[in-house]
């Protein structure tokens, strides 16, 4: 109708000047935003999912305990900066791991979950790689129904639990109040979705061998 047609040229009127403004511009829309994910979406040719990761802001950090220990001091729940995900990029390229393959669902977790993860463990293994891609498009919605089958070769658990999805040790998708750390759902590729890991997931994980949210953390018996 009418309505309609009034929104949408006011819209375009706002937009004409910031798309001639061109890229020096849009690095100043993006700043606290996650515009980011939605323009990709709607641009009718999309990355794969390894140059989505490679440009996608990362989950969003905050200064935590280490805050006060700043010069000049930050409050825990500031904002620090949002992490990228090189680092399983980088480990995913070294082993030959590929993320362009279609119809696949990657996993993906940050830099600040490899770091923690390496450290106990050593750097991300193909195997490790590997096991973060599920064969098939798997919505968020479905990865307690769906077969969780990774390129790997084994299967991730799904679990419903503390008003999350976890798989493995890990949840998934998340979405946070700040200063919680947020984790991208259903972020989409031309070949395929991304969901956001809070921690590293692996081959051989058991609900008994440890790890947050499993029958060895303490912390959920509590």
């Amino acid at each position: 109708g009418p309505v309609l047609g009034g929104a949408f040229e006011r819209n375009l009127r706002f937009l004409s000047p910031m798309l001639s403004l061109g890229f020096a511009g849009s690095s100043a829309l993006v700043v606290g935003s996650r515009a980011g994910h939605g323009s990709r979406m709607s641009a009718p040719m999309m990355a794969n999912v390894a140059d989505t990761l490679a440009t996608m802001q990362g989950p969003d950090l905050y200064w935590e305990e280490i805050g006060p220990l700043q010069d000049p001091p930050k409050e825990e729940s500031d904002f620090k900066e949002y992490d990228t995900f090189s680092t399983f990029l980088a480990a995913c390229q070294q082993h030959g791991v590929d993320l362009t393959q279609p119809d696949i669902t990657v996993l993906a977790p940050g830099n600040v979950a490899c770091e923690q993860f390496s450290a106990v463990a050593g750097p991300l293994t193909k195997a490790v790689c590997e096991y973060h891609v599920i064969k098939g498009v798997v919505n968020k919605d479905s990865l307690g129904s769906a077969d969780l089958t990774t390129v790997e070769g084994s299967t991730i658990t799904y679990r419903r639990m503390f008003r999350k999805d976890f798989l493995d040790n890990a949840f998934c998708g998340q979405p946070s109040s700040p200063p919680r750390t947020s984790y991208c759902a259903n972020v989409k590729a031309d070949n395929g979705l991304i969901h956001g890991l809070n921690e590293v997931i692996y081959p051989g994980w058991s609900e008994s061998s440890g790890g947050y949210g499993s029958e060895g953390d303490a912390a959920t018996r509590a």
